[in-house]
């Protein structure tokens, strides 16, 4: 690595964060969602560390993503959330092991027409009322009743559905939810090995009756959030990230003067600007470039003027720090991730995923 940027990932905060989860869903097995590199904290550093924190099963969106934990060589099988994309990833998935989710027709006929000769796990997707994907209950029958006419070993784990509102853990919808799968359950649960899962981060930290036998934590494994109203810290959680990046360049302008593109920013007084190895190209935000909480060691700073793709200004003013110093740009030492995606108008997740892949992830003790 030679461009001074870098994503320094928590080993101990992914640990002390899957122990929180448990702690609030005791005897809940464990589906670590690490899809879309493992919310952008980097799938091939975060997934051995929580497989090591002793993860049962990792939830991915592909094959792809299944396909390089397989190659981390790690216990824990991988579950696709949206199953097969197509039919010749069926055996694919019974040769390696990964677990399918089914929540289409289309799907049920793909494993009809293939052949594969280890046994394949599946999932039933139910429509609880996320209403994105899933089999509505009426449509139940019909569905075990073509799983029983497919020629190749299966074996059907439990029924699975998404929360929609578990954001807000007062909203009567998510009762509504939660019943309508105790419901599936009552009526299909014993074509299946009982192992149902409905819990994301929301309901494990928030609603105890949403536990069952597997629950499924994603973001609040990286220490951030689900609750627009609190930060990760405030449940208990560590924050696994620090983005960082070194000061390349001082700069110093005098009263008037203009800095960046746009000369979207004017010195009021004579001023220090250190210019960071860090633009919207490797993700972070360019709306983020005026005022934005930063921090250079331990002493509190701003970013100025406009994020460049490669580059951008923090406020060197009353600050010691020079060439070859780190800023934390956000997550842990620096700005949380919630307080950032709230200043964006949008959420954490976001911030996360639009970390790009040529910033380094490095794992820190």
């Amino acid at each position: 690595m030679t461009r001074p940027v870098r994503a320094c990932i928590s080993a101990s905060a992914l640990a002390h964060n899957v122990a929180v989860a448990r702690a609030r869903m005791p005897g809940s097995r464990l589906m670590a969602a690490v899809k879309a590199n493992a919310y952008g904290h980097g799938l091939a550093v975060c997934a051995p560390i929580l497989a090591a924190a002793g993860v049962d099963a990792f939830a991915v969106a592909s094959m792809e993503e299944a396909e390089t934990l397989h190659g981390l060589g790690l216990a824990p099988p991988a579950c696709l959330l949206a199953g097969p994309f197509a039919a010749e990833e069926i055996p694919l998935a019974a040769a390696r092991g990964h677990q399918l989710v089914i929540h289409r027709r289309e799907q049920l006929a793909w494993l009809q027409q293939s052949r594969w000769t280890e046994t394949l796990s599946l999932w039933i997707k139910v429509d609880s009322g996320m209403h994105r994907l899933g089999f509505a209950l009426a449509d139940l029958d019909r569905v075990f009743a073509d799983l029983r006419a497919v020629h190749c070993p299966i074996r059907i784990h439990g029924l699975l559905s998404h929360m929609a509102r578990s954001d807000t853990p007062d909203d009567p919808y998510n009762d509504q939810q939660i019943g309508l799968f105790r419901e599936a359950i009552l009526r299909w649960g014993e074509h299946t090995l009982g192992e149902h899962s409905l819990a994301n981060s929301g309901a494990v930290l928030a609603l105890s009756s949403a536990r069952f036998p597997w629950m499924r934590p994603g973001l609040m494994l990286y220490g951030l959030s689900p609750f627009p109203d609190a930060a990760g810290s405030d449940l208990g959680l560590r924050p696994a990230l620090s983005w960082q990046a070194q000061i390349i360049a001082t700069r110093r302008l005098t009263a008037g003067e203009w800095l960046g593109y746009g000369a979207a920013y004017q010195a009021p007084r004579d001023q220090r600007v250190g210019v960071v190895a860090c633009g919207y190209g490797d993700g972070f935000d360019r709306h983020l470039g005026q005022g934005t909480a930063i921090w250079i060691g331990a002493q509190p700073s701003r970013t100025l003027g406009r994020v460049s793709m490669d580059l951008l200004f923090v406020d060197l003013d009353g600050c010691a720090a020079g060439e070859g110093d780190w800023v934390t740009l956000m997550g842990a030492g620096g700005e949380p991730l919630e307080h950032l995606a709230g200043q964006l108008d949008t959420i954490p997740y976001e911030l996360g995923t639009r970390i790009q892949a040529r910033v380094p992830r490095l794992v820190v003790p």
